[in-house]
This record gives structure tokens, C-alpha cells and sequence, in this order.
């Protein structure tokens, strides 16, 4: 009874039950633990398997029989051996008791270092057990679909709290002095993945509920201010997922838990959400409107995940991907009905092209892929799972009709309540509701990589829709990796009256007919894939530019400027519709304009760079004029991110010296304590004072850093150290990376730094002298982050590397997220052949 990957337990037992005690200190450096597991014993059997890393197994009974043990370390699994064999039908109980570190790198069981108001240092214990972390904590079956109950007793100092998945039941002295015994009611049939232990000196928000569920956002002390948004945004979800998913919260309660030192956004705990604390704390009146919207998507998808995860839970890990996709959809959705001025939807086409770009390169891989090793879970925490999954959820809802849609979800959770599924019973279940080929749709979409260029051809009275593979390393000699062929293509076109035609497009071109030019496709913006109109059409497309709407031009923008980055596509159509945009008002569409921009100033030569400025200045300009640069009582908040945006790139790209001269100014306001920027432009302003700064604006940085207002002002000041384009100060950032400044965040400042177009290749010296202490220091799931910025070393000095940047990589290797590196490589390829192709040349191009 074993699956054929050695990874995988044998199902000679499953659990039903575990009775699970921990003693933790987070000041000492090793817990303790023992446990009794209830298993069905599915055959007679003298061996049982269990999931294993990092644990000293001193005690072992199955029975009531001691057990030897052996480790087999390359596959993550012990082996408990005794000689009365277990008959097939009955129960069993497992007894074992264990012992480890505290670990250090942010999974498992880890400590978490923080120092308090007054600069006390304090420790935290806390977990990360997805994808196979659970392990590393205590002897399991960590498998998905290997569910069970779980009793929890936590043995902690006096002085800390305790919280794990469920409430407290009772509590009592612990026989060793200073120390309480807490115990929690037995949980629902969950996964080992979403457990969650935590033991510090921590605060709670008195609770509030949502359709009775009590919600408390955990944090350290000296942070209860920042608690309030998160609380309203979950009692928003709990109560949005309970109607949507026509199914109750499946816990007794929900707690938020802020932690110092978290490796991801948050996980979705059953019922003890762990939380970065930049993704939960917050002062809504010091805030960006980004980052708030960035804190009430996280915590929206991690509620999500109560239902499509927590209670229904892929069978293994290739289902990772429909668990986060479909989280990343019902938070879009959760959030967009929060605050329908956010326009939830419409800004969701930037994490949806920042997907696409990925997924027209070779090393793309498809959405579902085959697990054998933990590694390849930790593979698929992606922007091909979050962002392209939900993109294909989010097309085939639009193809069904969203009361359809939902039906047929409630329909597949209902089926799978506390039990797992695989990605084919969603299918099922949503062709049942529908009638409609699901999943011949949906597999051409997940079960191969990249994504369709739809071409639209002009006829007499109409166009005609075609399909090939995009790619933006198209050259004979180029490899095509994992991009596939032949998608069948959900098509929404209009004309400008209104009238929509809804085709599917498949391996054979469609025709579609209009009384009037020009026809819209991928109408409403849904639909991912690219869509290139013909030279006879596109001018005729721009004409109207005004008249499409925001996703539509958004589109329209991102899909020209990628056919310009793949050579499929002339420089002169992206910058024809850039030149339309100076009275954009969606940040997404200036966003994509001003990313592009910076790309062109990048392989700009000395006398080019005032071009590309003029340009910026041309359409940016009048953005901030109507906008203006205070915030005002009537800002939308689209409006407020509109602004930045154009602040940003007026002040980084332009140099325009009213907007240089504005950022510093708040900034000494700043310094002086009294005003600066709103919370809007703080990033903004910190990013032009750092190009142009110095050694003082550097040390108010800094001490800032270290001092921070909140989680979010401190991650502000800390990015901005890695924006300053003096080698001097850049090299005293860079060793801070190995030392004092926290490994969650090691990875996002050297990203930062060698981004930093004058001073990127320190960065990159220090990234490849420093290799296998980054790889030491930096969370597993951050290595291909530290290094995805390598395809912006593409400047006149920067670009002269390549050949070193390809020859380390050939000979050093991340242990995980090597795919990832490979993607940053071949986008470095793109880049160079972008900047072959008209560096030099600009002038001719730009007005």
C-alpha cells in the first residue's frame, strides 16, 4: 500500500487522532515534546511510517510494544518496527516522544527575534509548517489528505501566551515551576500543514465577532493602535465567505497573529492566521492606499482559505495551485465588495501581467504539475499559481455566469466537506452546474505552460480570430521549454455600441461579424492571454482609446508593449499609445506606462536620457497637474495611487525639478517632525530624496529604519536605503544583509539594490562574493527574489556583466527556486535584446 514515490508514507495506518504535548521556551534553544496518535489500521503490519526532519526520537511505543527507529533523512520518514503484528480493521495507538532546536530559518517550529518599545530584545515561537513543515515540529503524517483531530497541550512560561488552532479549555500549574500547562479544545479533521503553535509575549485585541465567530488580532506589545482595519476587514470576509460559500466559518474562532520574523505574506492556519506584520498592522492615517488594500487582500485570502483549503483540501501537492488560485479569486472578490471604489478587478490586471510575462518564457512550467519531492511544493508558491490561476478561474466564472459559477463551487464543496478533492472533482462539479465542457476548457489552461496570442485580422465585415503560442524569446534557435499550443480561448468582442459576441477559439480560426469598426477583443479585459491587432486595425483601436474601458486599455497598453519587448512589434506602436495617456487616470494603466519608461531610460545612451525624460514629463506631467500634489478631501482612491504613481515617475524617470524640490522639502518636514508626505507618497518621495541624496539624508534613513513609526514605516525606510546612488553609502547597506537587518527581508534589499540603476552591479558583486552566506542567511522561499532583479542590469556600464551573470549561474545553483532563477535569466535575454535593438536608436522613436 505505498504510492510509488518514495517521498510518500505507506498506508499500512492512517491517523484519526492525535493527542500532541509541546514544552517550549522561546529563550531555550530546544523544545520538547511527546504524543500519542491514534491510526486505523487499513493491513495487518509490524512498520509504520511517519514524516520526520530534524527530530530525536528517544521513546517509541506502538501499542503497547516499544518500537525501534530508523530515519530515512534523504526521504523525510522514520520507521517504527515491533514485532506483534497490528491486525487489518482495528486501532492502534502511537506513542513517541521527541525533541529539537528551535530552528532558525522561519519554518517548522522557529524563533522569532523582536525588540520591544523600549528596545528590549524579546523571542517568539512560532510555525510554518506549509508545505512540510509539520515535520520539523513533531513526528506526523504530513501528507494533505492524511486528515485527523487533534488535541493540543502546550507546556509554556507563566509570563507568555500560548495560542494554537483552537480556544484554550483549561489550564494549570505545569509540575516544573514557572511554567503552565494549557490545554485546547480538540480540533475539526484538518491537515497537518495548517496547524499552528505560537508562544510569546504577545497582546490581543478584545474579541469582536461576525455571525457569532470571535475575531482578536495577536500582535507584540506596543502595537494595539494598528489593530482596527484588519479586525473590520475580517469581519467583512467571515461574513462575505459565509454567503458566498453558503457553508458557516469552520472554527470556533479566529485569531490574526502579527509576527516579527514570518518567511511568506501570512498562512492560513485553521483558525490562528500567521501574518507578516507589514500585512496585517497598520495606521490607516499614516498608510498608503495601496498598502491598505495590499493588507485587506491578504487578509481576505487567508480567511478564504478556511473553506477552499482548511476544510476541503487538495488530495496532494500538485493542488496546491487551485488552493492559492482560487484564494487569490475570492480575495479579489472579497475585497472588491469591501470597497467597490478600489476596483478590485481592475487592478488585479497588474498581478495578472506580471504572470503573463513569466509565462511567455521557456522555463514556464504548466499551472498543475507533478510532485515527488517536498521541493517541488515549495516550487509552486508562484505567480503561475496565484495570479494565472486565478486569471483562469476568474475566465471560466465570466464564461459560466457567475450564479452558475457559484453554484457549482458550493456544489464541489459540499461533496468534499472535510474530506480532499483534486482539481478534476472542480471540474466536475462545474460542468454539472453548467452543461458546459469545463474541463476540456480549463486543462488546455493548466496541464501546459504559457498562454495564447490571439491575432485579429481585419475582414469587409468583421475580423477574423486566430491563436498561436506568445513567446518572448522567439527566435529559431531560441528553446520553447514548456509553452504549449493549441488553448481553447473563452472570447468575449464588442463593438463600440455595446454588442458582444462570445465565441471559443480554438486550433481553427473564428470569424466574428460587426457592423462597425473597430471590434473590441478580449472585451471587459478578463480573458489571459495577449491580443495583437493587425497594422491595418490597431490605429483604429488607438483612435478610440479614450472609449475603452480601464481593463480594456490596460490591456491594450501591456499586450503592445510585450509584443515590442518580443520583436513582434515595432518601439513606435507602444510609444503611440503611451502618448495617449497623459490624461489617464487608472494607476494600473500609468503603472505599466511608467515601468516601460524606466526600461527605456535603462538602455538609453548619456545623450538619449533626455528624451526618454521628455517623454515622461509629456504624459505625467499632466496627470499630477489635474491631479495635483496634495491629497485632497475628494481624492477617489484610485485617484490617490494615480498620484503616486505619476509623482514617482515625474521624480525618477524626468527628474523634474518641481517634483525633486516638493519630495525634499516633506522630507526635511519629516525629519523636522512636523508635517511631510501623506502616506500616499511617502515611498514616492523616500525613492527621489534617496537618488539624489547623501550621507544625511542616508542617516535619517537609517535611524528611521531602526526606529520605526510601524511595521509599514519601517519597511518604507528600510527599502529606501537600497535607493541611494552613492557606492559609498550602497556599501554599507549591502554587509547589512548578512547581519542586522532581518533575513524575511534580506532578500527584497538586495533585489532593491541591484535594480538600483547606478549602483546595480555592486549589488550584483556582492550577491556572487556572498553566494552560499545568502543562501545560509535568506529563507528558502526568498532565494529566486534576492536574485530576480538581475534582468534590470541592462544600463550602459550594467549590461557589460551578462556574460558574468550567466557564467556564475551555470556553476552555482539554488538548492530551491531554481526555476525561478531560470525565468530571471531568460528575462535578462529579452532585456539585452531589447536594449541591441535600439539602444542608440531612441531618437528616432521618442519626440
Amino acid at each position: 500500500m505505498r504510492d510509488d514515490n518514495p517521498f510518500r508514507l505507506s498506508r499500512f495506518v492512517e491517523p484519526s487522532h492525535y493527542d500532541l504535548v509541546l514544552h517550549i521556551h522561546p529563550d531555550q534553544d530546544e523544545f520538547f515534546g511527546r504524543e500519542t496518535i491514534t491510526v486505523r489500521v487499513n493491513q495487518a503490519t509490524t512498520l509504520v511510517e511517519l514524516n520526520s526532519v530534524d527530530l530525536t526520537v528517544t521513546n517509541a511505543r506502538v501499542g503497547a510494544e516499544a518500537a525501534s527507529v530508523t530515519t530515512d533523512a534523504e526521504h523525510q520518514i522514520i520507521r517504527l518496527e515491533f514485532t506483534t503484528p497490528l491486525d487489518a480493521g482495528t486501532n492502534a495507538d502511537i506513542y513517541l516522544e521527541f525533541s529539537a532546536r528551535l530552528r532558525s530559518d522561519l519554518s517548522g517550529l522557529y524563533r522569532s527575534v523582536y525588540n520591544d518599545e523600549h528596545g528590549v530584545s524579546h523571542a517568539m515561537a512560532t510555525t510554518q509548517f506549509e508545505a512540510t513543515g509539520a515535520r520539523q515540529a513533531f513526528p506526523c503524517f504530513d501528507e494533505p489528505d492524511m486528515k485527523a483531530t487533534f488535541a493540543i497541550t502546550i507546556e509554556a512560561p507563566d509570563s507568555l501566551e500560548a495560542i494554537t488552532n483552537y480556544p484554550e479549555q483549561s489550564s494549570e500549574s505545569a509540575s516544573e515551576p514557572g511554567f503552565t500547562v494549557h490545554h485546547y479544545l480538540t480540533t475539526m479533521v484538518m491537515s497537518t500543514y495548517i496547524l499552528a503553535f505560537i508562544v510569546g509575549d504577545l497582546r490581543s485585541t478584545p474579541p469582536v465577532h461576525a455571525r457569532g465567530v470571535p475575531i482578536r488580532v495577536c500582535h507584540a506589545p506596543g502595537k494595539d493602535a494598528l489593530t482596527g482595519f484588519a479586525l473590520r476587514v475580517a469581519q467583512h470576509a467571515i461574513s462575505f465567505f459565509e454567503d458566498w460559500f453558503q457553508i458557516p466559518y469552520p472554527a470556533p474562532k479566529l485569531d490574526l497573529i502579527a509576527i516579527p520574523d514570518f518567511a511568506f505574506g501570512a498562512m492560513e492556519n485553521l483558525g490562528a492566521v500567521t501574518f507578516r506584520e507589514t500585512a496585517l498592522l497598520v495606521d490607516e492615517a499614516r498608510a498608503a492606499q495601496s498598502e491598505l488594500e495590499r493588507i485587506c487582500d491578504v487578509v481576505c485570502h487567508e480567511i478564504a482559505h478556511m473553506w477552499f483549503g482548511d476544510l476541503v483540501t487538495m488530495k496532494w501537492w500538485n493542488g496546491i495551485w487551485l488552493n492559492e488560485a482560487f484564494a487569490t479569486f475570492m480575495e479579489t472578490t472579497a475585497s472588491d465588495a469591501f470597497n467597490p471604489e478600489w476596483h478590485k478587478w481592475e487592478s488585479f490586471g497588474i498581478a495578472r501581467l506580471s504572470a503573463l510575462n513569466v509565462d511567455g518564457l521557456p522555463s514556464t512550467r504548466p499551472i498543475e504539475y507533478p510532485v515527488i519531492a517536498p521541493a517541488d511544493a515549495d516550487d509552486m508558491f508562484d505567480l503561475l499559481t496565484y495570479e494565472k490561476g486565478c486569471s483562469v478561474i476568474k475566465m471560466m466564472e465570466q464564461y459560466l455566469g457567475e450564479d452558475i459559477f457559484k453554484a457549482g463551487v458550493r456544489n464541489y464543496l459540499n461533496s468534499h466537506l472535510h474530506g480532499n478533492a483534486e482539481t478534476e472533482d472542480l471540474w466536475l462539479a462545474l460542468q454539472e452546474a453548467s452543461g458546459e465542457p469545463v474541463a476540456d476548457v480549463m486543462n488546455t489552461w493548466i496541464l501546459q505552460g504559457g498562454h495564447p496570442l490571439v491575432s485579429v485580422d481585419a475582414l469587409p465585415d468583421g475580423v477574423r480570430l486566430s491563436q498561436d503560442p506568445f513567446r518572448f524569446l522567439g527566435e529559431e534557435t531560441d528553446p520553447i521549454g514548456e509553452i504549449g499550443a493549441n488553448w481553447m480561448v473563452p472570447i468575449v468582442t464588442r463593438e463600440l455600441d455595446g454588442q458582444q459576441q462570445r465565441v471559443l477559439l480554438g486550433q481553427q480560426y473564428q470569424v466574428v461579424t460587426a457592423t462597425a469598426e473597430p471590434v473590441i477583443v478580449n472585451a471587459g479585459g478578463i480573458g489571459p492571454y495577449r491580443t495583437r491587432y493587425s497594422q491595418q486595425l490597431l490605429p483604429k483601436v488607438c483612435e478610440y482609446f479614450q472609449e475603452l474601458t480601464t481593463l480594456e486599455r490596460f490591456n491594450l497598453i501591456a499586450d503592445t508593449w510585450s509584443l515590442v519587448l518580443a520583436n513582434q512589434s515595432p518601439l513606435s506602436d507602444a510609444i503611440e499609445l503611451f502618448n495617449r495617456c497623459s490624461s489617464e487616470t487608472d494607476p494600473n494603466v500609468l503603472q505599466t506606462v511608467s515601468a516601460a519608461l524606466s526600461l527605456l531610460l535603462r538602455i538609453s545612451l548619456p545623450e538619449e536620457r533626455p528624451a526618454v525624460a521628455k517623454l515622461t514629463q509629456s504624459i505625467f506631467g499632466p496627470v499630477l497637474d489635474t491631479l495635483g500634489m496634495e491629497p485632497t478631501v475628494s481624492d477617489t482612491p484610485r485617484a490617490k495611487v494615480a498620484r503616486s504613481v505619476a509623482f514617482a515617475a515625474l521624480g525618477t524617470i524626468a527628474d523634474d525639478d518641481e517634483v525633486s524640490a516638493q519630495a525634499l522639502q516633506w522630507f526635511r518636514e519629516e525629519m523636522s517632525g512636523v508635517g511631510g508626505p501623506s502616506g500616499d507618497l511617502a515611498s514616492a518621495v523616500l525613492a527621489i530624496v534617496a537618488k539624489h541624496g547623501d550621507d544625511s539624508e542616508f542617516a535619517f534613513i537609517l535611524d528611521r529604519y531602526r526606529n520605526p513609526v510601524d511595521p509599514l514605516d519601517e519597511r518604507r525606510h528600510l527599502l529606501a536605503l537600497a535607493d541611494f546612488r552613492q557606492p559609498t553609502l550602497i556599501n554599507r547597506v549591502l554587509p547589512m544583509i548578512l547581519t542586522s537587518i532581518r533575513s524575511q527581508d534580506g532578500a527584497f534589499v538586495l533585489n532593491r539594490v541591484i535594480a538600483n540603476e547606478s549602483v546595480g552591479v555592486l549589488g550584483l558583486d556582492f550577491a556572487m562574493s556572498h553566494f552560499d552566506e545568502l543562501l545560509a542567511r535568506l529563507p528558502v522561499n526568498s532565494y529566486d527574489l534576492a536574485f530576480g532583479s538581475l534582468s534590470s542590469l541592462v544600463t550602459s556600464d550594467s549590461y557589460l556583466r551578462a556574460n558574468d551573470v550567466f557564467a556564475f549561474f551555470e556553476t552555482h545553483h539554488l538548492p530551491a527556486g531554481g526555476r525561478l532563477l531560470a525565468q530571471t535569466l531568460e528575462r535578462y535575454r529579452v532585456n539585452l535584446r531589447f536594449r541591441d535593438r535600439y539602444a542608440g536608436r531612441l531618437r528616432s522613436y521618442l519626440p
